[in-house]
């Protein structure tokens, strides 16, 4: 089908509805012809007509009419949208939306049948007839509110997704390579990854010339590794991975060995960890010290506070400097740096701008949240009124009036008997087809009708629960709502107060949870005291316990959820009545703001990210008119947009920068077990990662609209790759995703899904979906109920740790012969968890295996006692033997570095733990701080002690890494 094909289709499907709509209008009286098909017994059918049967006679063939013509019209709406939806789930849900169509037209003809039939009997009939009118009806609106409701979202994207493709067209004539709208297929349809082969194609626009920024002789995209789901569904379709060839046993690792294409194995790479400003400054001393070497190497991946250090790094060296002279000890860089590092809030004035870009950000949440359960609610109401398969009309009244002295309260709704006995039906014929699949299931298990059955069980479940829910729930929540407002006598001023004490809790919350941990360092004596009376050494814990901060979290949700609930049954009750002005205005609320609006761009990230840069993103200059004076200046975001393939690429004598990031997906079909989130690392060259493919970084900043783009910039990958306030709560996460997701305190950010790309650059076809202009309301959504398909245009980009927090992963997968890893992620004594994940995720995922010596040096405790020993054993116990260690790495198939191959390589890990021969100032400062060197990630506002001394001991872990590296070059150069 051609865009013009469609565009015209789509009007075309109008036409019955209006024809049908005007018939309706023309011919039928003005009767109360819902009072009818809901009667339910002859009794109360012939009160609802009470002697104009021939009136409703003629009103039920109008309506016949009427639904028929608008059922052919979804159905053709449907048909169009299983050619505009490109990707199977959308077929899928147009398949699921015809099916529903079809019951509810011939329930609905089925339903007209039996009355005009009954009303043309002049005998009595019985009940039966308009008992069953009366179940179909039930049954009937369900499926076409949600038919149309769909349908409605689909013409409009045929609509709009065409008519781009006619404009496109008539701009690019030339695009078109075969004969007008003929059948031929064009260049990019086997990158296709939601079409069929065969078929019409239809070529709106040329592939685009490669950005000049594209790397020579590699492919603008390269897909992720196929996936096959529990459904059978394969995603994605139609795609050749590079790593396809038949007959490799170990296919899965070499998958995911996958990287951006140009990368090639290296002698040496560095990795350097998150943990806020704490790795950030442990990575500046501990690169400071290895800057030699650093000059030689060819990979440089950092995570979260490690990446604030590295991307300062290298927006520094977009200047004069050389790899030489940035950020060395003394630099104007350095100093910047050291005075700006409570770099979120500094000061009075800067804590009150971060407070109220938070209270922004989560009244416009709370907003718009409440604007689109209004709406719905809205709508409900008026379904209600015009359909009242549970009448709530005696609610408007009490409930819009909002009286402070009114102490009636409303009756309970009056279930209406055929509607109850149709759930009833419907709930056993639910276990009836279950029963027949279990039976034909056990039978045979590859039978044909054993999977319709299956899916049929599925449907029927789903229009239970639908049913259940517009039957029984929905009219309860109404009620609920009304009956609170009357008992307790609210007024329009109480209201106000409810939700002004909703917001300020749910503010609370958030800062609660993104706070909470610092209370450690006021705790610590207590701690201290407490670890004495339990027996434990003089270790102290850097994360208190954190049941009362979860169980607040979850009181606040709680909340919400009720305040929600009231609104949405309060609106369906009252709805209706609402002055024509507030009907308008809601609506309208939620257009401008869920429309308009960037969700990213009004969370968190934003502020996030001009914090990072007022810290870490400067740049050696000499000022105009003095003798060599030099300063470092910030850099000027507003005019200078640092491009990540521009301001990203590889310096010379500087390795190559990977920020790694974390892609959340949503089912345990790509994520590794026990993780919700991938690789997505973000380069000067590529973006993506193995599951989510690589797309051309340069081509991506092109393609992107302005919004999105600004997020694939220097200063943007850092943030991105930090964004974590609750990235070490393990089980605790969910509830605090959730809850920074309706309070926007996000730091996040919608990134494109390279994976879904093909569609869009390989001379896409009409239907493919274009590039979000905004992140629109359905992604903010996306968030609160954490729905990460892994097949949509854009993915939640997150901080690196959620995937792995050393980097070292990444860096592995480079294929490096020896990889040195700085770790500084603040893991609590005894043992070095985050390095021991990484080592099982790189042989789960890459089959690396890795082989430590002597790992348990780096236990505290383990060192010689300083002297005396009884005066500082409190320090002693915090001692380890060493605070780097090497390992042997064996990488499943060779490395081809130089034209020398080899699997084996090594791994050098320097943790950040207590040595005896640290300086004495560090040492010093480590009997006097008993949380060194364990600060929480949370605290983010490192006075000028601390900062030196993570920078020391930074410098101190350099050293020494840097003499292993150096007695390892000598070895080689004698065994030359």
């Amino acid at each position: 089908m051609t865009a013009r094909q469609g565009f015209l289709r789509a009007w075309v499907a109008l036409v019955p509805a209006a024809l049908g709509g005007a018939y309706f209008l023309w011919r039928a009286p003005d009767v109360d012809l819902a009072g009818l098909q809901l009667a339910g017994t002859a009794d109360a059918a012939q009160k609802a007509y009470d002697g104009h049967a021939a009136a409703f006679q003629d009103a039920l063939v109008a309506h016949m009419v009427w639904v028929a013509c608008g059922a052919a019209t979804l159905l053709l709406v449907f048909q169009i949208g299983h050619h505009a939806y490109s990707g199977l789930r959308g077929r899928q849900v147009a398949h699921w939306a015809i099916v529903a169509t079809f019951a509810a037209a011939v329930f609905g003809l089925v339903e007209n049948g039996l009355l005009v039939g009954a009303l043309n009997v002049r005998g009595d009939v019985g009940d039966w007839p308009f008992a069953t009118a009366a179940a179909l009806e039930t049954v009937k609106w369900p499926l076409l509110g949600a038919s149309t409701v769909v349908g409605a979202m689909v013409w409009a994207t045929t609509v709009s997704r065409a008519g781009r493709g006619l404009v496109q067209r008539a701009a690019a004539p030339e695009a078109d390579t075969g004969p007008g709208d003929g059948d031929g297929t064009g260049p990019g349809d086997g990158a296709d990854t939601g079409h069929d082969g065969g078929g019409h194609a239809d070529h709106e626009r040329a592939e685009s010339p490669p950005h000049p920024g594209h790397p020579p002789a590699t492919p603008a995209l390269v897909p992720p590794w196929p996936v096959a789901e529990a459904d059978g569904r394969v995603w994605p379709t139609g795609v050749v991975h590079p790593h396809a060839e038949p007959g490799i046993p170990a296919a899965h690792w070499r998958y995911h060995s996958t990287t951006a294409p140009g990368r090639p194995h290296a002698k040496l790479g560095f990795c350097v960890s998150g943990g806020g400003i704490r790795s950030a400054t442990v990575t500046l001393g501990a690169l400071q010290a290895l800057r030699r070497s650093l000059r030689e190497a060819r990979y440089l991946v950092s995570v979260s506070g490690g990446g604030y250090t590295v991307g300062a790094m290298q927006l520094a060296l977009n200047g004069d400097l050389t790899s030489q002279d940035a950020f060395v000890p003394g630099s104007p860089e350095e100093d910047h740096l050291r005075r700006h590092s409570k770099y979120v809030a500094d000061g009075t004035g800067q804590w009150m701008v971060a407070l109220g870009v938070l209270l922004r950000g989560l009244l416009a949440s709370l907003l718009l949240l409440a604007a689109a359960t209004a709406t719905i609610g809205l709508v409900l109401s008026w379904a209600y009124h015009h359909v009242p398969v549970t009448d709530l009309s005696h609610l408007a009244e009490p409930g819009i009036r909002f009286c402070a002295h009114c102490t009636a309260t409303p009756p309970r709704p009056s279930f209406r008997d055929p509607a109850l006995w149709t759930l009833a039906y419907t709930l056993v014929a639910t276990a009836g087809i279950w029963l027949l699949w279990l039976c034909v299931y056990v039978w045979d298990r590859a039978d044909r009708t054993a999977r319709w059955l299956a899916r049929a069980f599925q449907a029927f479940v789903v229009l239970t629960l639908a049913l259940t829910a517009v039957v029984v729930v929905v009219p309860m929540l109404a009620w609920a709502a009304v009956h609170l407002q009357t008992r307790f006598q609210l007024s329009r001023p109480d209201a106000t107060v409810g939700a002004g004490l909703t917001v300020l809790v749910t503010y609370v919350a958030a800062l609660v949870g993104t706070l909470w941990r610092r209370r450690q360092t006021v705790r610590r004596g207590l701690s201290k005291v407490m670890d004495v009376v339990r027996g434990r050494s003089g270790l102290s814990r850097a994360v208190p316990n954190g049941l009362l901060q979860y169980l607040t979290v979850w009181v606040v949700l709680i909340l919400l959820l009720a305040a929600f609930l009231a609104v949405l049954g309060w609106a369906t009750a009252t709805g209706w009545a609402w002055p024509l002005w507030l009907q308008i205005c809601v609506p309208a609320v939620l257009l401008s703001i869920g429309a308009l609006l960037d969700q990213t761009w009004m969370s968190l990230h934003p502020f996030y990210r001009r914090r990072l840069a007022s810290a870490f993103a400067v740049r050696r200059e000499i000022l105009p008119g003095t003798a060599g004076t030099q300063v470092a200046r910030p850099y000027d975001f507003a005019n200078e947009t640092t491009s990540l393939s521009v301001y990203g690429a590889r310096k010379e004598h500087f390795p190559q920068v990977i920020f790694a990031g974390a892609a959340n997906l949503s089912g345990s079909d790509r994520t590794p077990p026990g993780r919700k989130a991938v690789s997505y690392s973000l380069s000067h060259d590529y973006v993506g990662g193995p599951d989510v493919g690589y797309a051309c970084t340069a081509c991506l900043e092109q393609r992107s609209r302005r919004h999105i783009a600004r997020d694939l910039t220097v200063q943007s990958a850092v943030a991105v790759s930090g964004a974590a306030f609750a990235s070490a709560m393990g089980a605790q996460a969910r509830a605090f995703q959730t809850l920074f997701a309706l309070s926007n305190a996000r730091l996040g950010s919608w990134l494109p899904n390279p994976g879904a790309l093909a569609q869009q650059w390989n001379a896409p076809r009409w239907p493919s979906p274009p590039a979000p202009l905004i992140r629109r309301l359905p992604y903010l959504l996306r968030e609160v109920f954490g729905r990460y398909p892994m097949d949509d245009r854009l993915l939640l980009v997150t901080d690196g740790g959620h995937y792995e927090n050393l980097g070292l992963v990444e860096l592995l997968r480079q294929g490096v012969r020896t990889a040195v890893c700085i770790d500084a992620s603040g893991d609590i004594p005894p043992f070095a968890t985050t390095l021991a994940q990484a080592i099982a995720l790189a042989h789960e995922e890459l089959g690396i295996t890795i082989t430590l010596h002597e790992p348990t040096e780096l236990v505290p405790g383990g060192s010689e006692p300083l002297q005396p020993p009884g005066v500082l054993s409190e320090l002693n116990a915090r001692l380890s033997r060493t605070s780097v260690v090497t390992g042997d790495i064996t990488y499943p198939e060779d490395l081809d570095i130089d034209g020398e191959r080899s699997r084996h390589g090594t791994l050098i890990v320097a943790r950040t733990t207590l040595t005896r021969d640290l300086p004495y100032q560090l040492l010093s400062y480590a009997a006097s701080h008993p949380v060194f060197p364990h600060d929480s990630t949370s605290d983010q506002w490192f006075d000028h002690q601390q900062f030196y001394a993570y920078q020391t001991l930074g410098r101190c872990l350099g050293e020494r890494v840097q003499e292993l590296l150096d007695g390892a070059e000598a070895s080689r150069g004698e065994g030359g």
